[in-house]
């Protein structure tokens, strides 16, 4: 064997000091988990810290709503399955605000599909509920049913999909033959279908109507809004304003046991059959049909689904479908802009977790009551005035670390292949 000699010269003083200078502002740590395993993570200035969240998080602001999105981990930066809408409506008797958040889980597909088809399905049933009563008589009830309607029909879409180009009778008669010809001879609609069936998207949107005297938060899923009003004497208040529909939610967990009696497995580990955390949302169909579907359709015929040996397990616990709900909860609330100045928060539950993993665990009321106490502070603040301008970004700042510019650089600069939190998106609308 031959052996060829390198000679390196030693690096010159000015080089130590430069490679010094190059990592002194770099730190690792172990998340509190503890074990040998460390990240690298860039320690920023504060002046920076402020303008790399805007950038990472995609913050716009609009006359009434301020939004960011984010997903900080580099591998996953494009793959934020976080969507959101802001739209204004010019319809009979004025202009209507429509704003959503749309969590996906599992992929894109499902929750790309819910945001492009929602925003119109609700536009359209309520310009039909206009055409018949003008917006001064419409009763809020009615709208509260066509919004709840817009979710269940679109949920049912993606169901009807899978049935038209799968019927029961048929998937159960046929040959694997068959049903092998079948899909391939169809492979792009197939996939289309698939995709939605085995992917989901939690939903939470509100709409206001012109006056700015109602609004209609209705959520089907994870997600939370709180709305926070100011009285005369500069008070803020926060009220969280619908329930949580995940398994941590005792109220949700024994519906589906009451849905379900005798099936063990219909929660477990804390997951609807040991599988998905939220107990509400749209796609998710293989949870919604007979198992058949999931063991000879979507194992065998859907790319990059679930192993195997998962397949078999959560397919032998779906014996009385469907175990994921598609009825939303719809809330109205009356406002009195002349009375009070009124903000709405809507978020996704990446920003709520955020703050479960705080030192100082606090209540679900006691964290409303801080997120609608830090915005209402910032949106009358004269300081400050560069995240000012976006009450979501000032939120956002304060669940990575606020004032923790250590915390926060961590947050932002983690050098990790996985996720170390979840998508987060916020939007902030002020009634005014």
């Amino acid at each position: 064997m031959v052996y060829s000699m390198v000679n390196l010269q030693a690096a010159t003083s000015t080089e130590n000091l430069q490679a010094l200078e190059e990592v002194k502002d770099f730190c690792t740590t172990d998340l509190g988990r503890g074990g040998k395993e460390r990240w690298t993570y860039h320690m920023l200035p504060e002046a920076a810290l402020d303008v790399e969240l805007h950038r990472m998080s995609n913050a716009t602001s609009s006359t009434s709503v301020d939004s960011v999105t984010f997903q900080p981990c580099a591998a996953y930066a494009d793959l934020n399955q976080d969507r959101y809408s802001i739209e204004e409506w010019e319809l009979p008797g004025g202009v209507w605000q429509f704003t959503a958040i749309y969590d996906g889980h599992c992929g894109h597909d499902t929750v790309n599909y819910v945001h492009k088809r929602l925003p119109s399905m609700v536009r359209t049933s309520l310009q039909a509920l206009l055409q018949s009563a003008p917006t001064t008589s419409l009763k809020p009830q009615f709208v509260s049913e066509a919004l709840c309607n817009a979710v269940r029909h679109l949920d049912q879409s993606i169901r009807s999909d899978l049935l038209d180009f799968l019927p029961h009778d048929y998937l159960t008669k046929m040959s694997d033959i068959q049903l092998n010809q079948h899909v391939s001879h169809r492979f792009s609609e197939w996939n289309d279908i698939s995709t939605r069936c085995t992917q989901g998207s939690t939903v939470l949107l509100a709409l206001s109507d012109p006056l700015k005297k109602n609004v209609w938060i209705v959520n089907l899923g994870d997600s939370i809004a709180v709305l926070g009003s100011r009285s005369l004497s500069g008070k803020w208040s926060a009220v969280i304003v619908n329930s949580v529909h995940n398994c941590n939610n005792p109220s949700e967990s024994q519906r589906i046991q009451r849905e379900h009696p005798s099936e063990q497995a219909c929660v477990c580990d804390n997951r609807v059959l040991g599988y998905l955390a939220p107990t509400r949302a749209l796609g998710d169909t293989w949870l919604k049909v007979p198992s058949v579907y999931t063991r000879r359709a979507f194992a065998p015929h859907s790319q990059d689904w679930l192993p195997p040996r998962q397949v078999a397990q959560y397919a032998s616990r779906i014996l009385t479908p469907p175990y994921i709900s598609n009825l939303p909860e719809v809330y109205h609330h009356s406002l009195d802009i002349a009375q009070q100045e009124i903000l709405l928060i809507l978020s996704s539950d990446g920003l709520q977790d955020l703050y479960d993993n705080h030192d100082v665990q606090l209540s679900d009321q006691e964290m409303a009551d801080r997120w609608v106490g830090l915005v209402g502070h910032h949106m009358h603040s004269t300081t400050d005035m560069d995240l000012q301008s976006n009450l979501a970004l000032r939120l956002l700042r304060d669940a990575v670390g606020g004032d923790n510019t250590e915390l926060v650089s961590r947050n932002l600069t983690l050098e990790m292949e996985d996720k170390w939190m979840d998508d987060i998106t916020i939007l902030v609308q002020r009634f005014r």
